[in-house]
């Protein structure tokens, strides 16, 4: 979590220095003189378990009700209703979404629901079902089958319904008139439930900047953050929209075209990677709901909404490590890897609002600060961001999706 999300807790002044031993020693020094307080006697041992009560309920009870007054220190259904307090919801598990390329007798139908897996080897199968009907017409190729796209979304939310290319192969119950299927591109979009620390961080940046509802860039970052599966949103007002009228398109003092009311948002899963269609559907829906005329519509009248995803520049990244003694490698890595998260959104932020060329830079400095950063790492040599050591340009439609890492640690 970043520092200024970070609350270490402290217990309040009242509430230390209430061991059972402390407890138990005042509890004896306010019984009369004159009696026998040593251990083993009736007045000792009468005393010792209702301050071993007390203690429990002063430094456990106490404590954790105070920990769940406040949402830096909250958790579970409790931080849920710190979020409520800030029209803040937790964001729900999301079921990933694809295509799936289903080979076949010309004229059968996929229903909707109809369900497909993955094999069964090292893991358990994932299932999909289909989201349309979907029938199979057109041209028969020269085997006389035709080949249509279906839309299938996982049966369950969560990181497992991301799948690779070509994992999709099986169908639940076998239909008469489906030859192959397969799924060409990866299925996206999967994620768990939002964690305590990441709905924290969003409940706190509601509570610093409030709620509005203006259609400033900070509500558009909000909005989209809002969708399950969103991970980065990134905000470009006033892009050239070639849909709008062109008396909406003015230059600005940099002799830039420009388009008042036009809001483009460029959005990255929560995997790091460029949303899919779904996502993006979801995103647009959330924003500008069915029409101006939608009660639940967020962005002000007569804004003008567009939701992409970024073209993905695949980073891959090398470099010696010298580790802390008892550090794993892997764990060092999926920290490392999370990192870059943060700075990727910089870097295609950055792209966004540059004035002149509408580009970002992966520096390699910056690189390897992250990597300095990292728990784990003492140091590192050798670094190489896609085999070199030069920046990176990253124009304003591409986003950096982390590729292969490479840590080799240091004898």
């Amino acid at each position: 979590m970043p520092d200024e999300y970070a609350y270490p807790y402290e217990a309040p002044e009242f509430l230390r220095g209430q061991s059972a031993k402390e407890i138990h020693r005042r509890m004896l020094d306010s019984l009369p003189q004159g009696i026998d307080k040593s251990e083993g006697n009736i007045p000792w041992d009468f005393t010792r378990p209702p301050a071993l009560e007390k203690a429990e309920m002063v430094e456990f009870t106490l404590n954790e009700t105070v920990k769940l007054m406040f949402p830096q220190w909250s958790y579970g259904k409790w931080l849920d209703l710190h979020g409520e307090k800030v029209n803040c919801i937790r964001r729900a598990a999301n079921r990933a979404s694809g295509a799936l390329s289903v080979t076949g007798t010309k004229g059968t139908v996929i229903p909707v629901g109809y369900q497909f897996a993955t094999p069964a080897e090292l893991t358990s199968s994932v299932l999909f079902e289909a989201i349309e009907s979907v029938s199979l017409d057109g041209e028969p190729d020269s085997k006389g089958q035709v080949t249509r796209q279906v839309p299938i979304r996982a049966l369950d939310g969560g990181l497992t319904g991301n799948v690779a290319e070509d994992a999709v192969k099986l169908m639940v119950k076998p239909m008469s008139g489906i030859a192959y299927v397969t799924n060409p591109e990866a299925i996206t979009g999967g994620a768990e439930a939002e964690s305590d620390a990441d709905y924290l961080i969003r409940i706190l940046d509601a509570m610093r900047n409030g709620s509005s509802m203006t259609g400033c860039v900070a509500d558009y970052i909000r909005w989209g953050k809002e969708v399950p599966a969103v991970g980065q949103v990134i905000v470009d007002p006033e892009w050239p929209d070639p849909g709008l009228p062109e008396q909406f398109h003015y230059l600005d003092r940099l002799g830039r075209e420009r388009c008042a009311g036009a809001v483009r948002l460029i959005i990255v899963d929560s995997s790091g990677l460029p949303a899919n269609k779904q996502i993006l559907d979801a995103v647009y829906i959330h924003i500008a709901g069915d029409g101006p005329e939608d009660i639940k519509r967020l962005m002000p009248i007569g804004a003008h909404l567009t939701v992409i995803a970024p073209e993905g520049l695949t980073v891959n990244i090398a470099a010696e490590v010298q580790l802390e003694e008892g550090a794993d490698v892997e764990a060092v890595k999926e920290r490392f890897r999370k990192n870059l998260a943060g700075y990727w959104l910089t870097v295609g932020q950055e792209a966004v609002d540059d004035e002149i060329g509408h580009l970002g830079y992966i520096r390699w400095v910056q690189v390897g600060a992250v990597l300095a950063k990292t728990l784990g790492i003492i140091d590192y040599t050798g670094l190489t961001v896609n085999g070199g050591t030069v920046n990176i340009p990253v124009e304003h439609v591409q986003y950096p999706v982390t590729g292969e890492v490479e840590l080799i640690v240091q004898a």
